[in-house]
């Protein structure tokens, strides 16, 4: 007959740490996919008449008003883009925090603060309002 093993209370102690460890890596890493599944990049723009309001999730995206026959646009596009051509308000969207945003026009980098504007292509863009994640503005669309 064999004797009972049993185990001193330092090696249950290093066990149980191990355990609660390796489950606290896989939760961690399991939420870190997660969030990086739900932090998607994207703009839309919808107009009606002359009164726009685009919204945007993510940094850098691009925003730009819809062409004449068409009442909304979405992009997802990061890459630059060309000197404003004047047929419409399209800018970038650099960085986002909460009450600010920083905004790229034809190359310069400006800070927009919430309630504040900036004109592009002759219309006057307004930040309604940014959490770090999702700003939206408003703007006349030409």
């Amino acid at each position: 007959m064999t004797a009972p093993i049993h185990e001193s209370p330092a090696a249950r102690h290093v066990a149980g740490c191990r355990a609660r460890t390796g489950a606290l890596a896989v939760a961690l890493v399991a939420a870190g996919l997660l969030a990086g599944c739900a932090r998607g990049t994207g703009s839309s723009v919808s107009c009606s008449g002359d009164d726009c309001r685009a919204t945007v999730t993510g940094t850098p995206i691009e925003v730009d008003q819809p062409g004449s026959n068409q009442s909304s646009g979405s992009g997802r596009s990061t890459t630059r883009r060309p000197a404003s051509d004047g047929d419409g308000v399209d800018f970038r969207v650099e960085a986002m925090a909460p009450g600010s945003v920083d905004i790229s026009d034809d190359g310069i980098v400006t800070r927009v603060e919430q309630g504040g504007t900036f004109v592009e292509d002759g219309s006057t863009v307004r930040l309604e309002s940014s959490d770090g994640r999702t700003a939206v503005f408003t703007f006349r669309g030409q």
